[in-house]
């Protein structure tokens, strides 16, 4: 059925009415009198499904045809990952030398960085994967707040290295980049799902693709602060060393892993008042950057240690500036949910 059909509704009997379905869709999804419909209600909208309904099974491949990195493959199984796919099949060609190690390789990169992803067949030069996500077992607000929690000890832990240059705490910061990525992937695939099917956007909790894409927005401002927090761990692994400066920018770093937390509780709390007074702590807090990279230029220190404190500088920018996003997302999915606004 691709028209749109106008249908009259009647009413029946004191309170109920009714309103008959196509029959060319009741054929196409093997419905029969007496069967059983699911009613949604989204958004202003009803939407109907069928009592056995499921969500589409979408099959993806990938060919390996030529001798590459099997992070680039990697990559590919990612995409395929965020767009709902379900189940992912790679295939090498036979000729490739040292297969079962790549395979190997693959398999491993997979377990490591994507949640729900099981291994279901395999050849001599292919793999299976199947994707057998409950979204049930982890909602979408539980989700982000275990992002959260991974990421803003990330940014704690990488601060910590970095003022007693401990290369062993900052290598631990380094591993957690996995984690902080299996979370970060499963809420993309989770948003896909929604903007895919309205079903699971109702199971979600969401109310429209807006909503869906302003929390996606969320989730990808939460990786890059996980993964500055990996670009200070490497730049304390490489270049760690105490000083005076060392304490000073360490202080400041303390009071951006508060805006990062503060950003996030304007959003569980859908607090415009408290997404502002993050937004305007930024400024005041990039302002106090910029003052501690002139002070790092003049400083008579050598041109390593000045590289240094730049690097982790700059890391807390984008800290800082992805924290802001994250408050300036909470406003918007505050307007999606509540249309009148009242700024005192």
């Amino acid at each position: 059925m691709s028209s749109v059909e106008r249908r009259k509704v009647q009413k029946t009997g004191s309170s109920s009415y009714i309103v008959t379905l196509p029959k060319d869709w009741i054929d196409a999804m093997g419905l029969k009198s007496g069967d059983y419909v699911y009613i949604y209600e989204h958004g202003g909208r009803l939407v109907i499904t069928p009592g056995t309904f499921e969500a589409v099974q979408l099959q993806g491949s990938i060919k390996v045809i030529a001798d590459t990195r099997i992070e680039e493959v990697f990559r590919a199984i990612v995409a395929l990952y965020l767009s709902g796919y379900t189940n992912i099949t790679v295939s090498f060609e036979p000729t490739l030398k040292n297969l079962a190690k790549k395979l190997s390789d693959l398999k491993s990169m997979v377990r490591i960085k994507l949640a729900g992803v099981e291994v279901v067949d395999e050849t001599f030069n292919s793999v299976s994967f199947k994707i057998l996500l409950d979204l049930k077992e982890l909602p979408l607000e539980n989700a982000i707040r275990r992002l959260h929690l991974i990421v803003s000890n990330m940014v704690k832990d990488s601060l910590e290295s970095y003022k007693n240059a401990d290369k062993s705490l900052a290598e631990a910061v380094i591993q957690r980049d996995d984690e902080a990525d299996r979370f970060h992937f499963m809420i993309i695939r989770e948003l896909s799902m929604a903007l895919l099917d309205v079903k699971v956007m109702h199971d979600l909790g969401l109310t429209s693709p807006v909503e869906a894409i302003n929390y996606r927005i969320v989730a990808r401002n939460l990786e890059r602060i996980a993964d500055h927090s990996v670009n200070i761990s490497k730049n304390v692994i490489k270049y760690g060393v105490k000083s005076n400066l060392t304490n000073e920018i360490y202080d400041l770093g303390v009071s951006i892993a508060e805006l990062l937390n503060n950003s996030m509780q304007a959003l569980y709390k859908l607090s415009r008042q408290d997404a502002e007074e993050v937004i305007s702590k930024t400024y005041d807090i990039l302002s106090k950057i910029d003052e501690h990279v002139s002070k790092v230029i003049s400083a008579n220190i050598p041109e390593t240690e000045r590289a240094y404190h730049i690097m982790i500088l700059d890391s807390l920018r984008r800290i800082t500036r992805y924290s802001n996003g994250i408050a300036e997302t909470s406003i918007n999915i505050k307007a999606i949910k509540t249309p009148s606004i009242e700024i005192k």
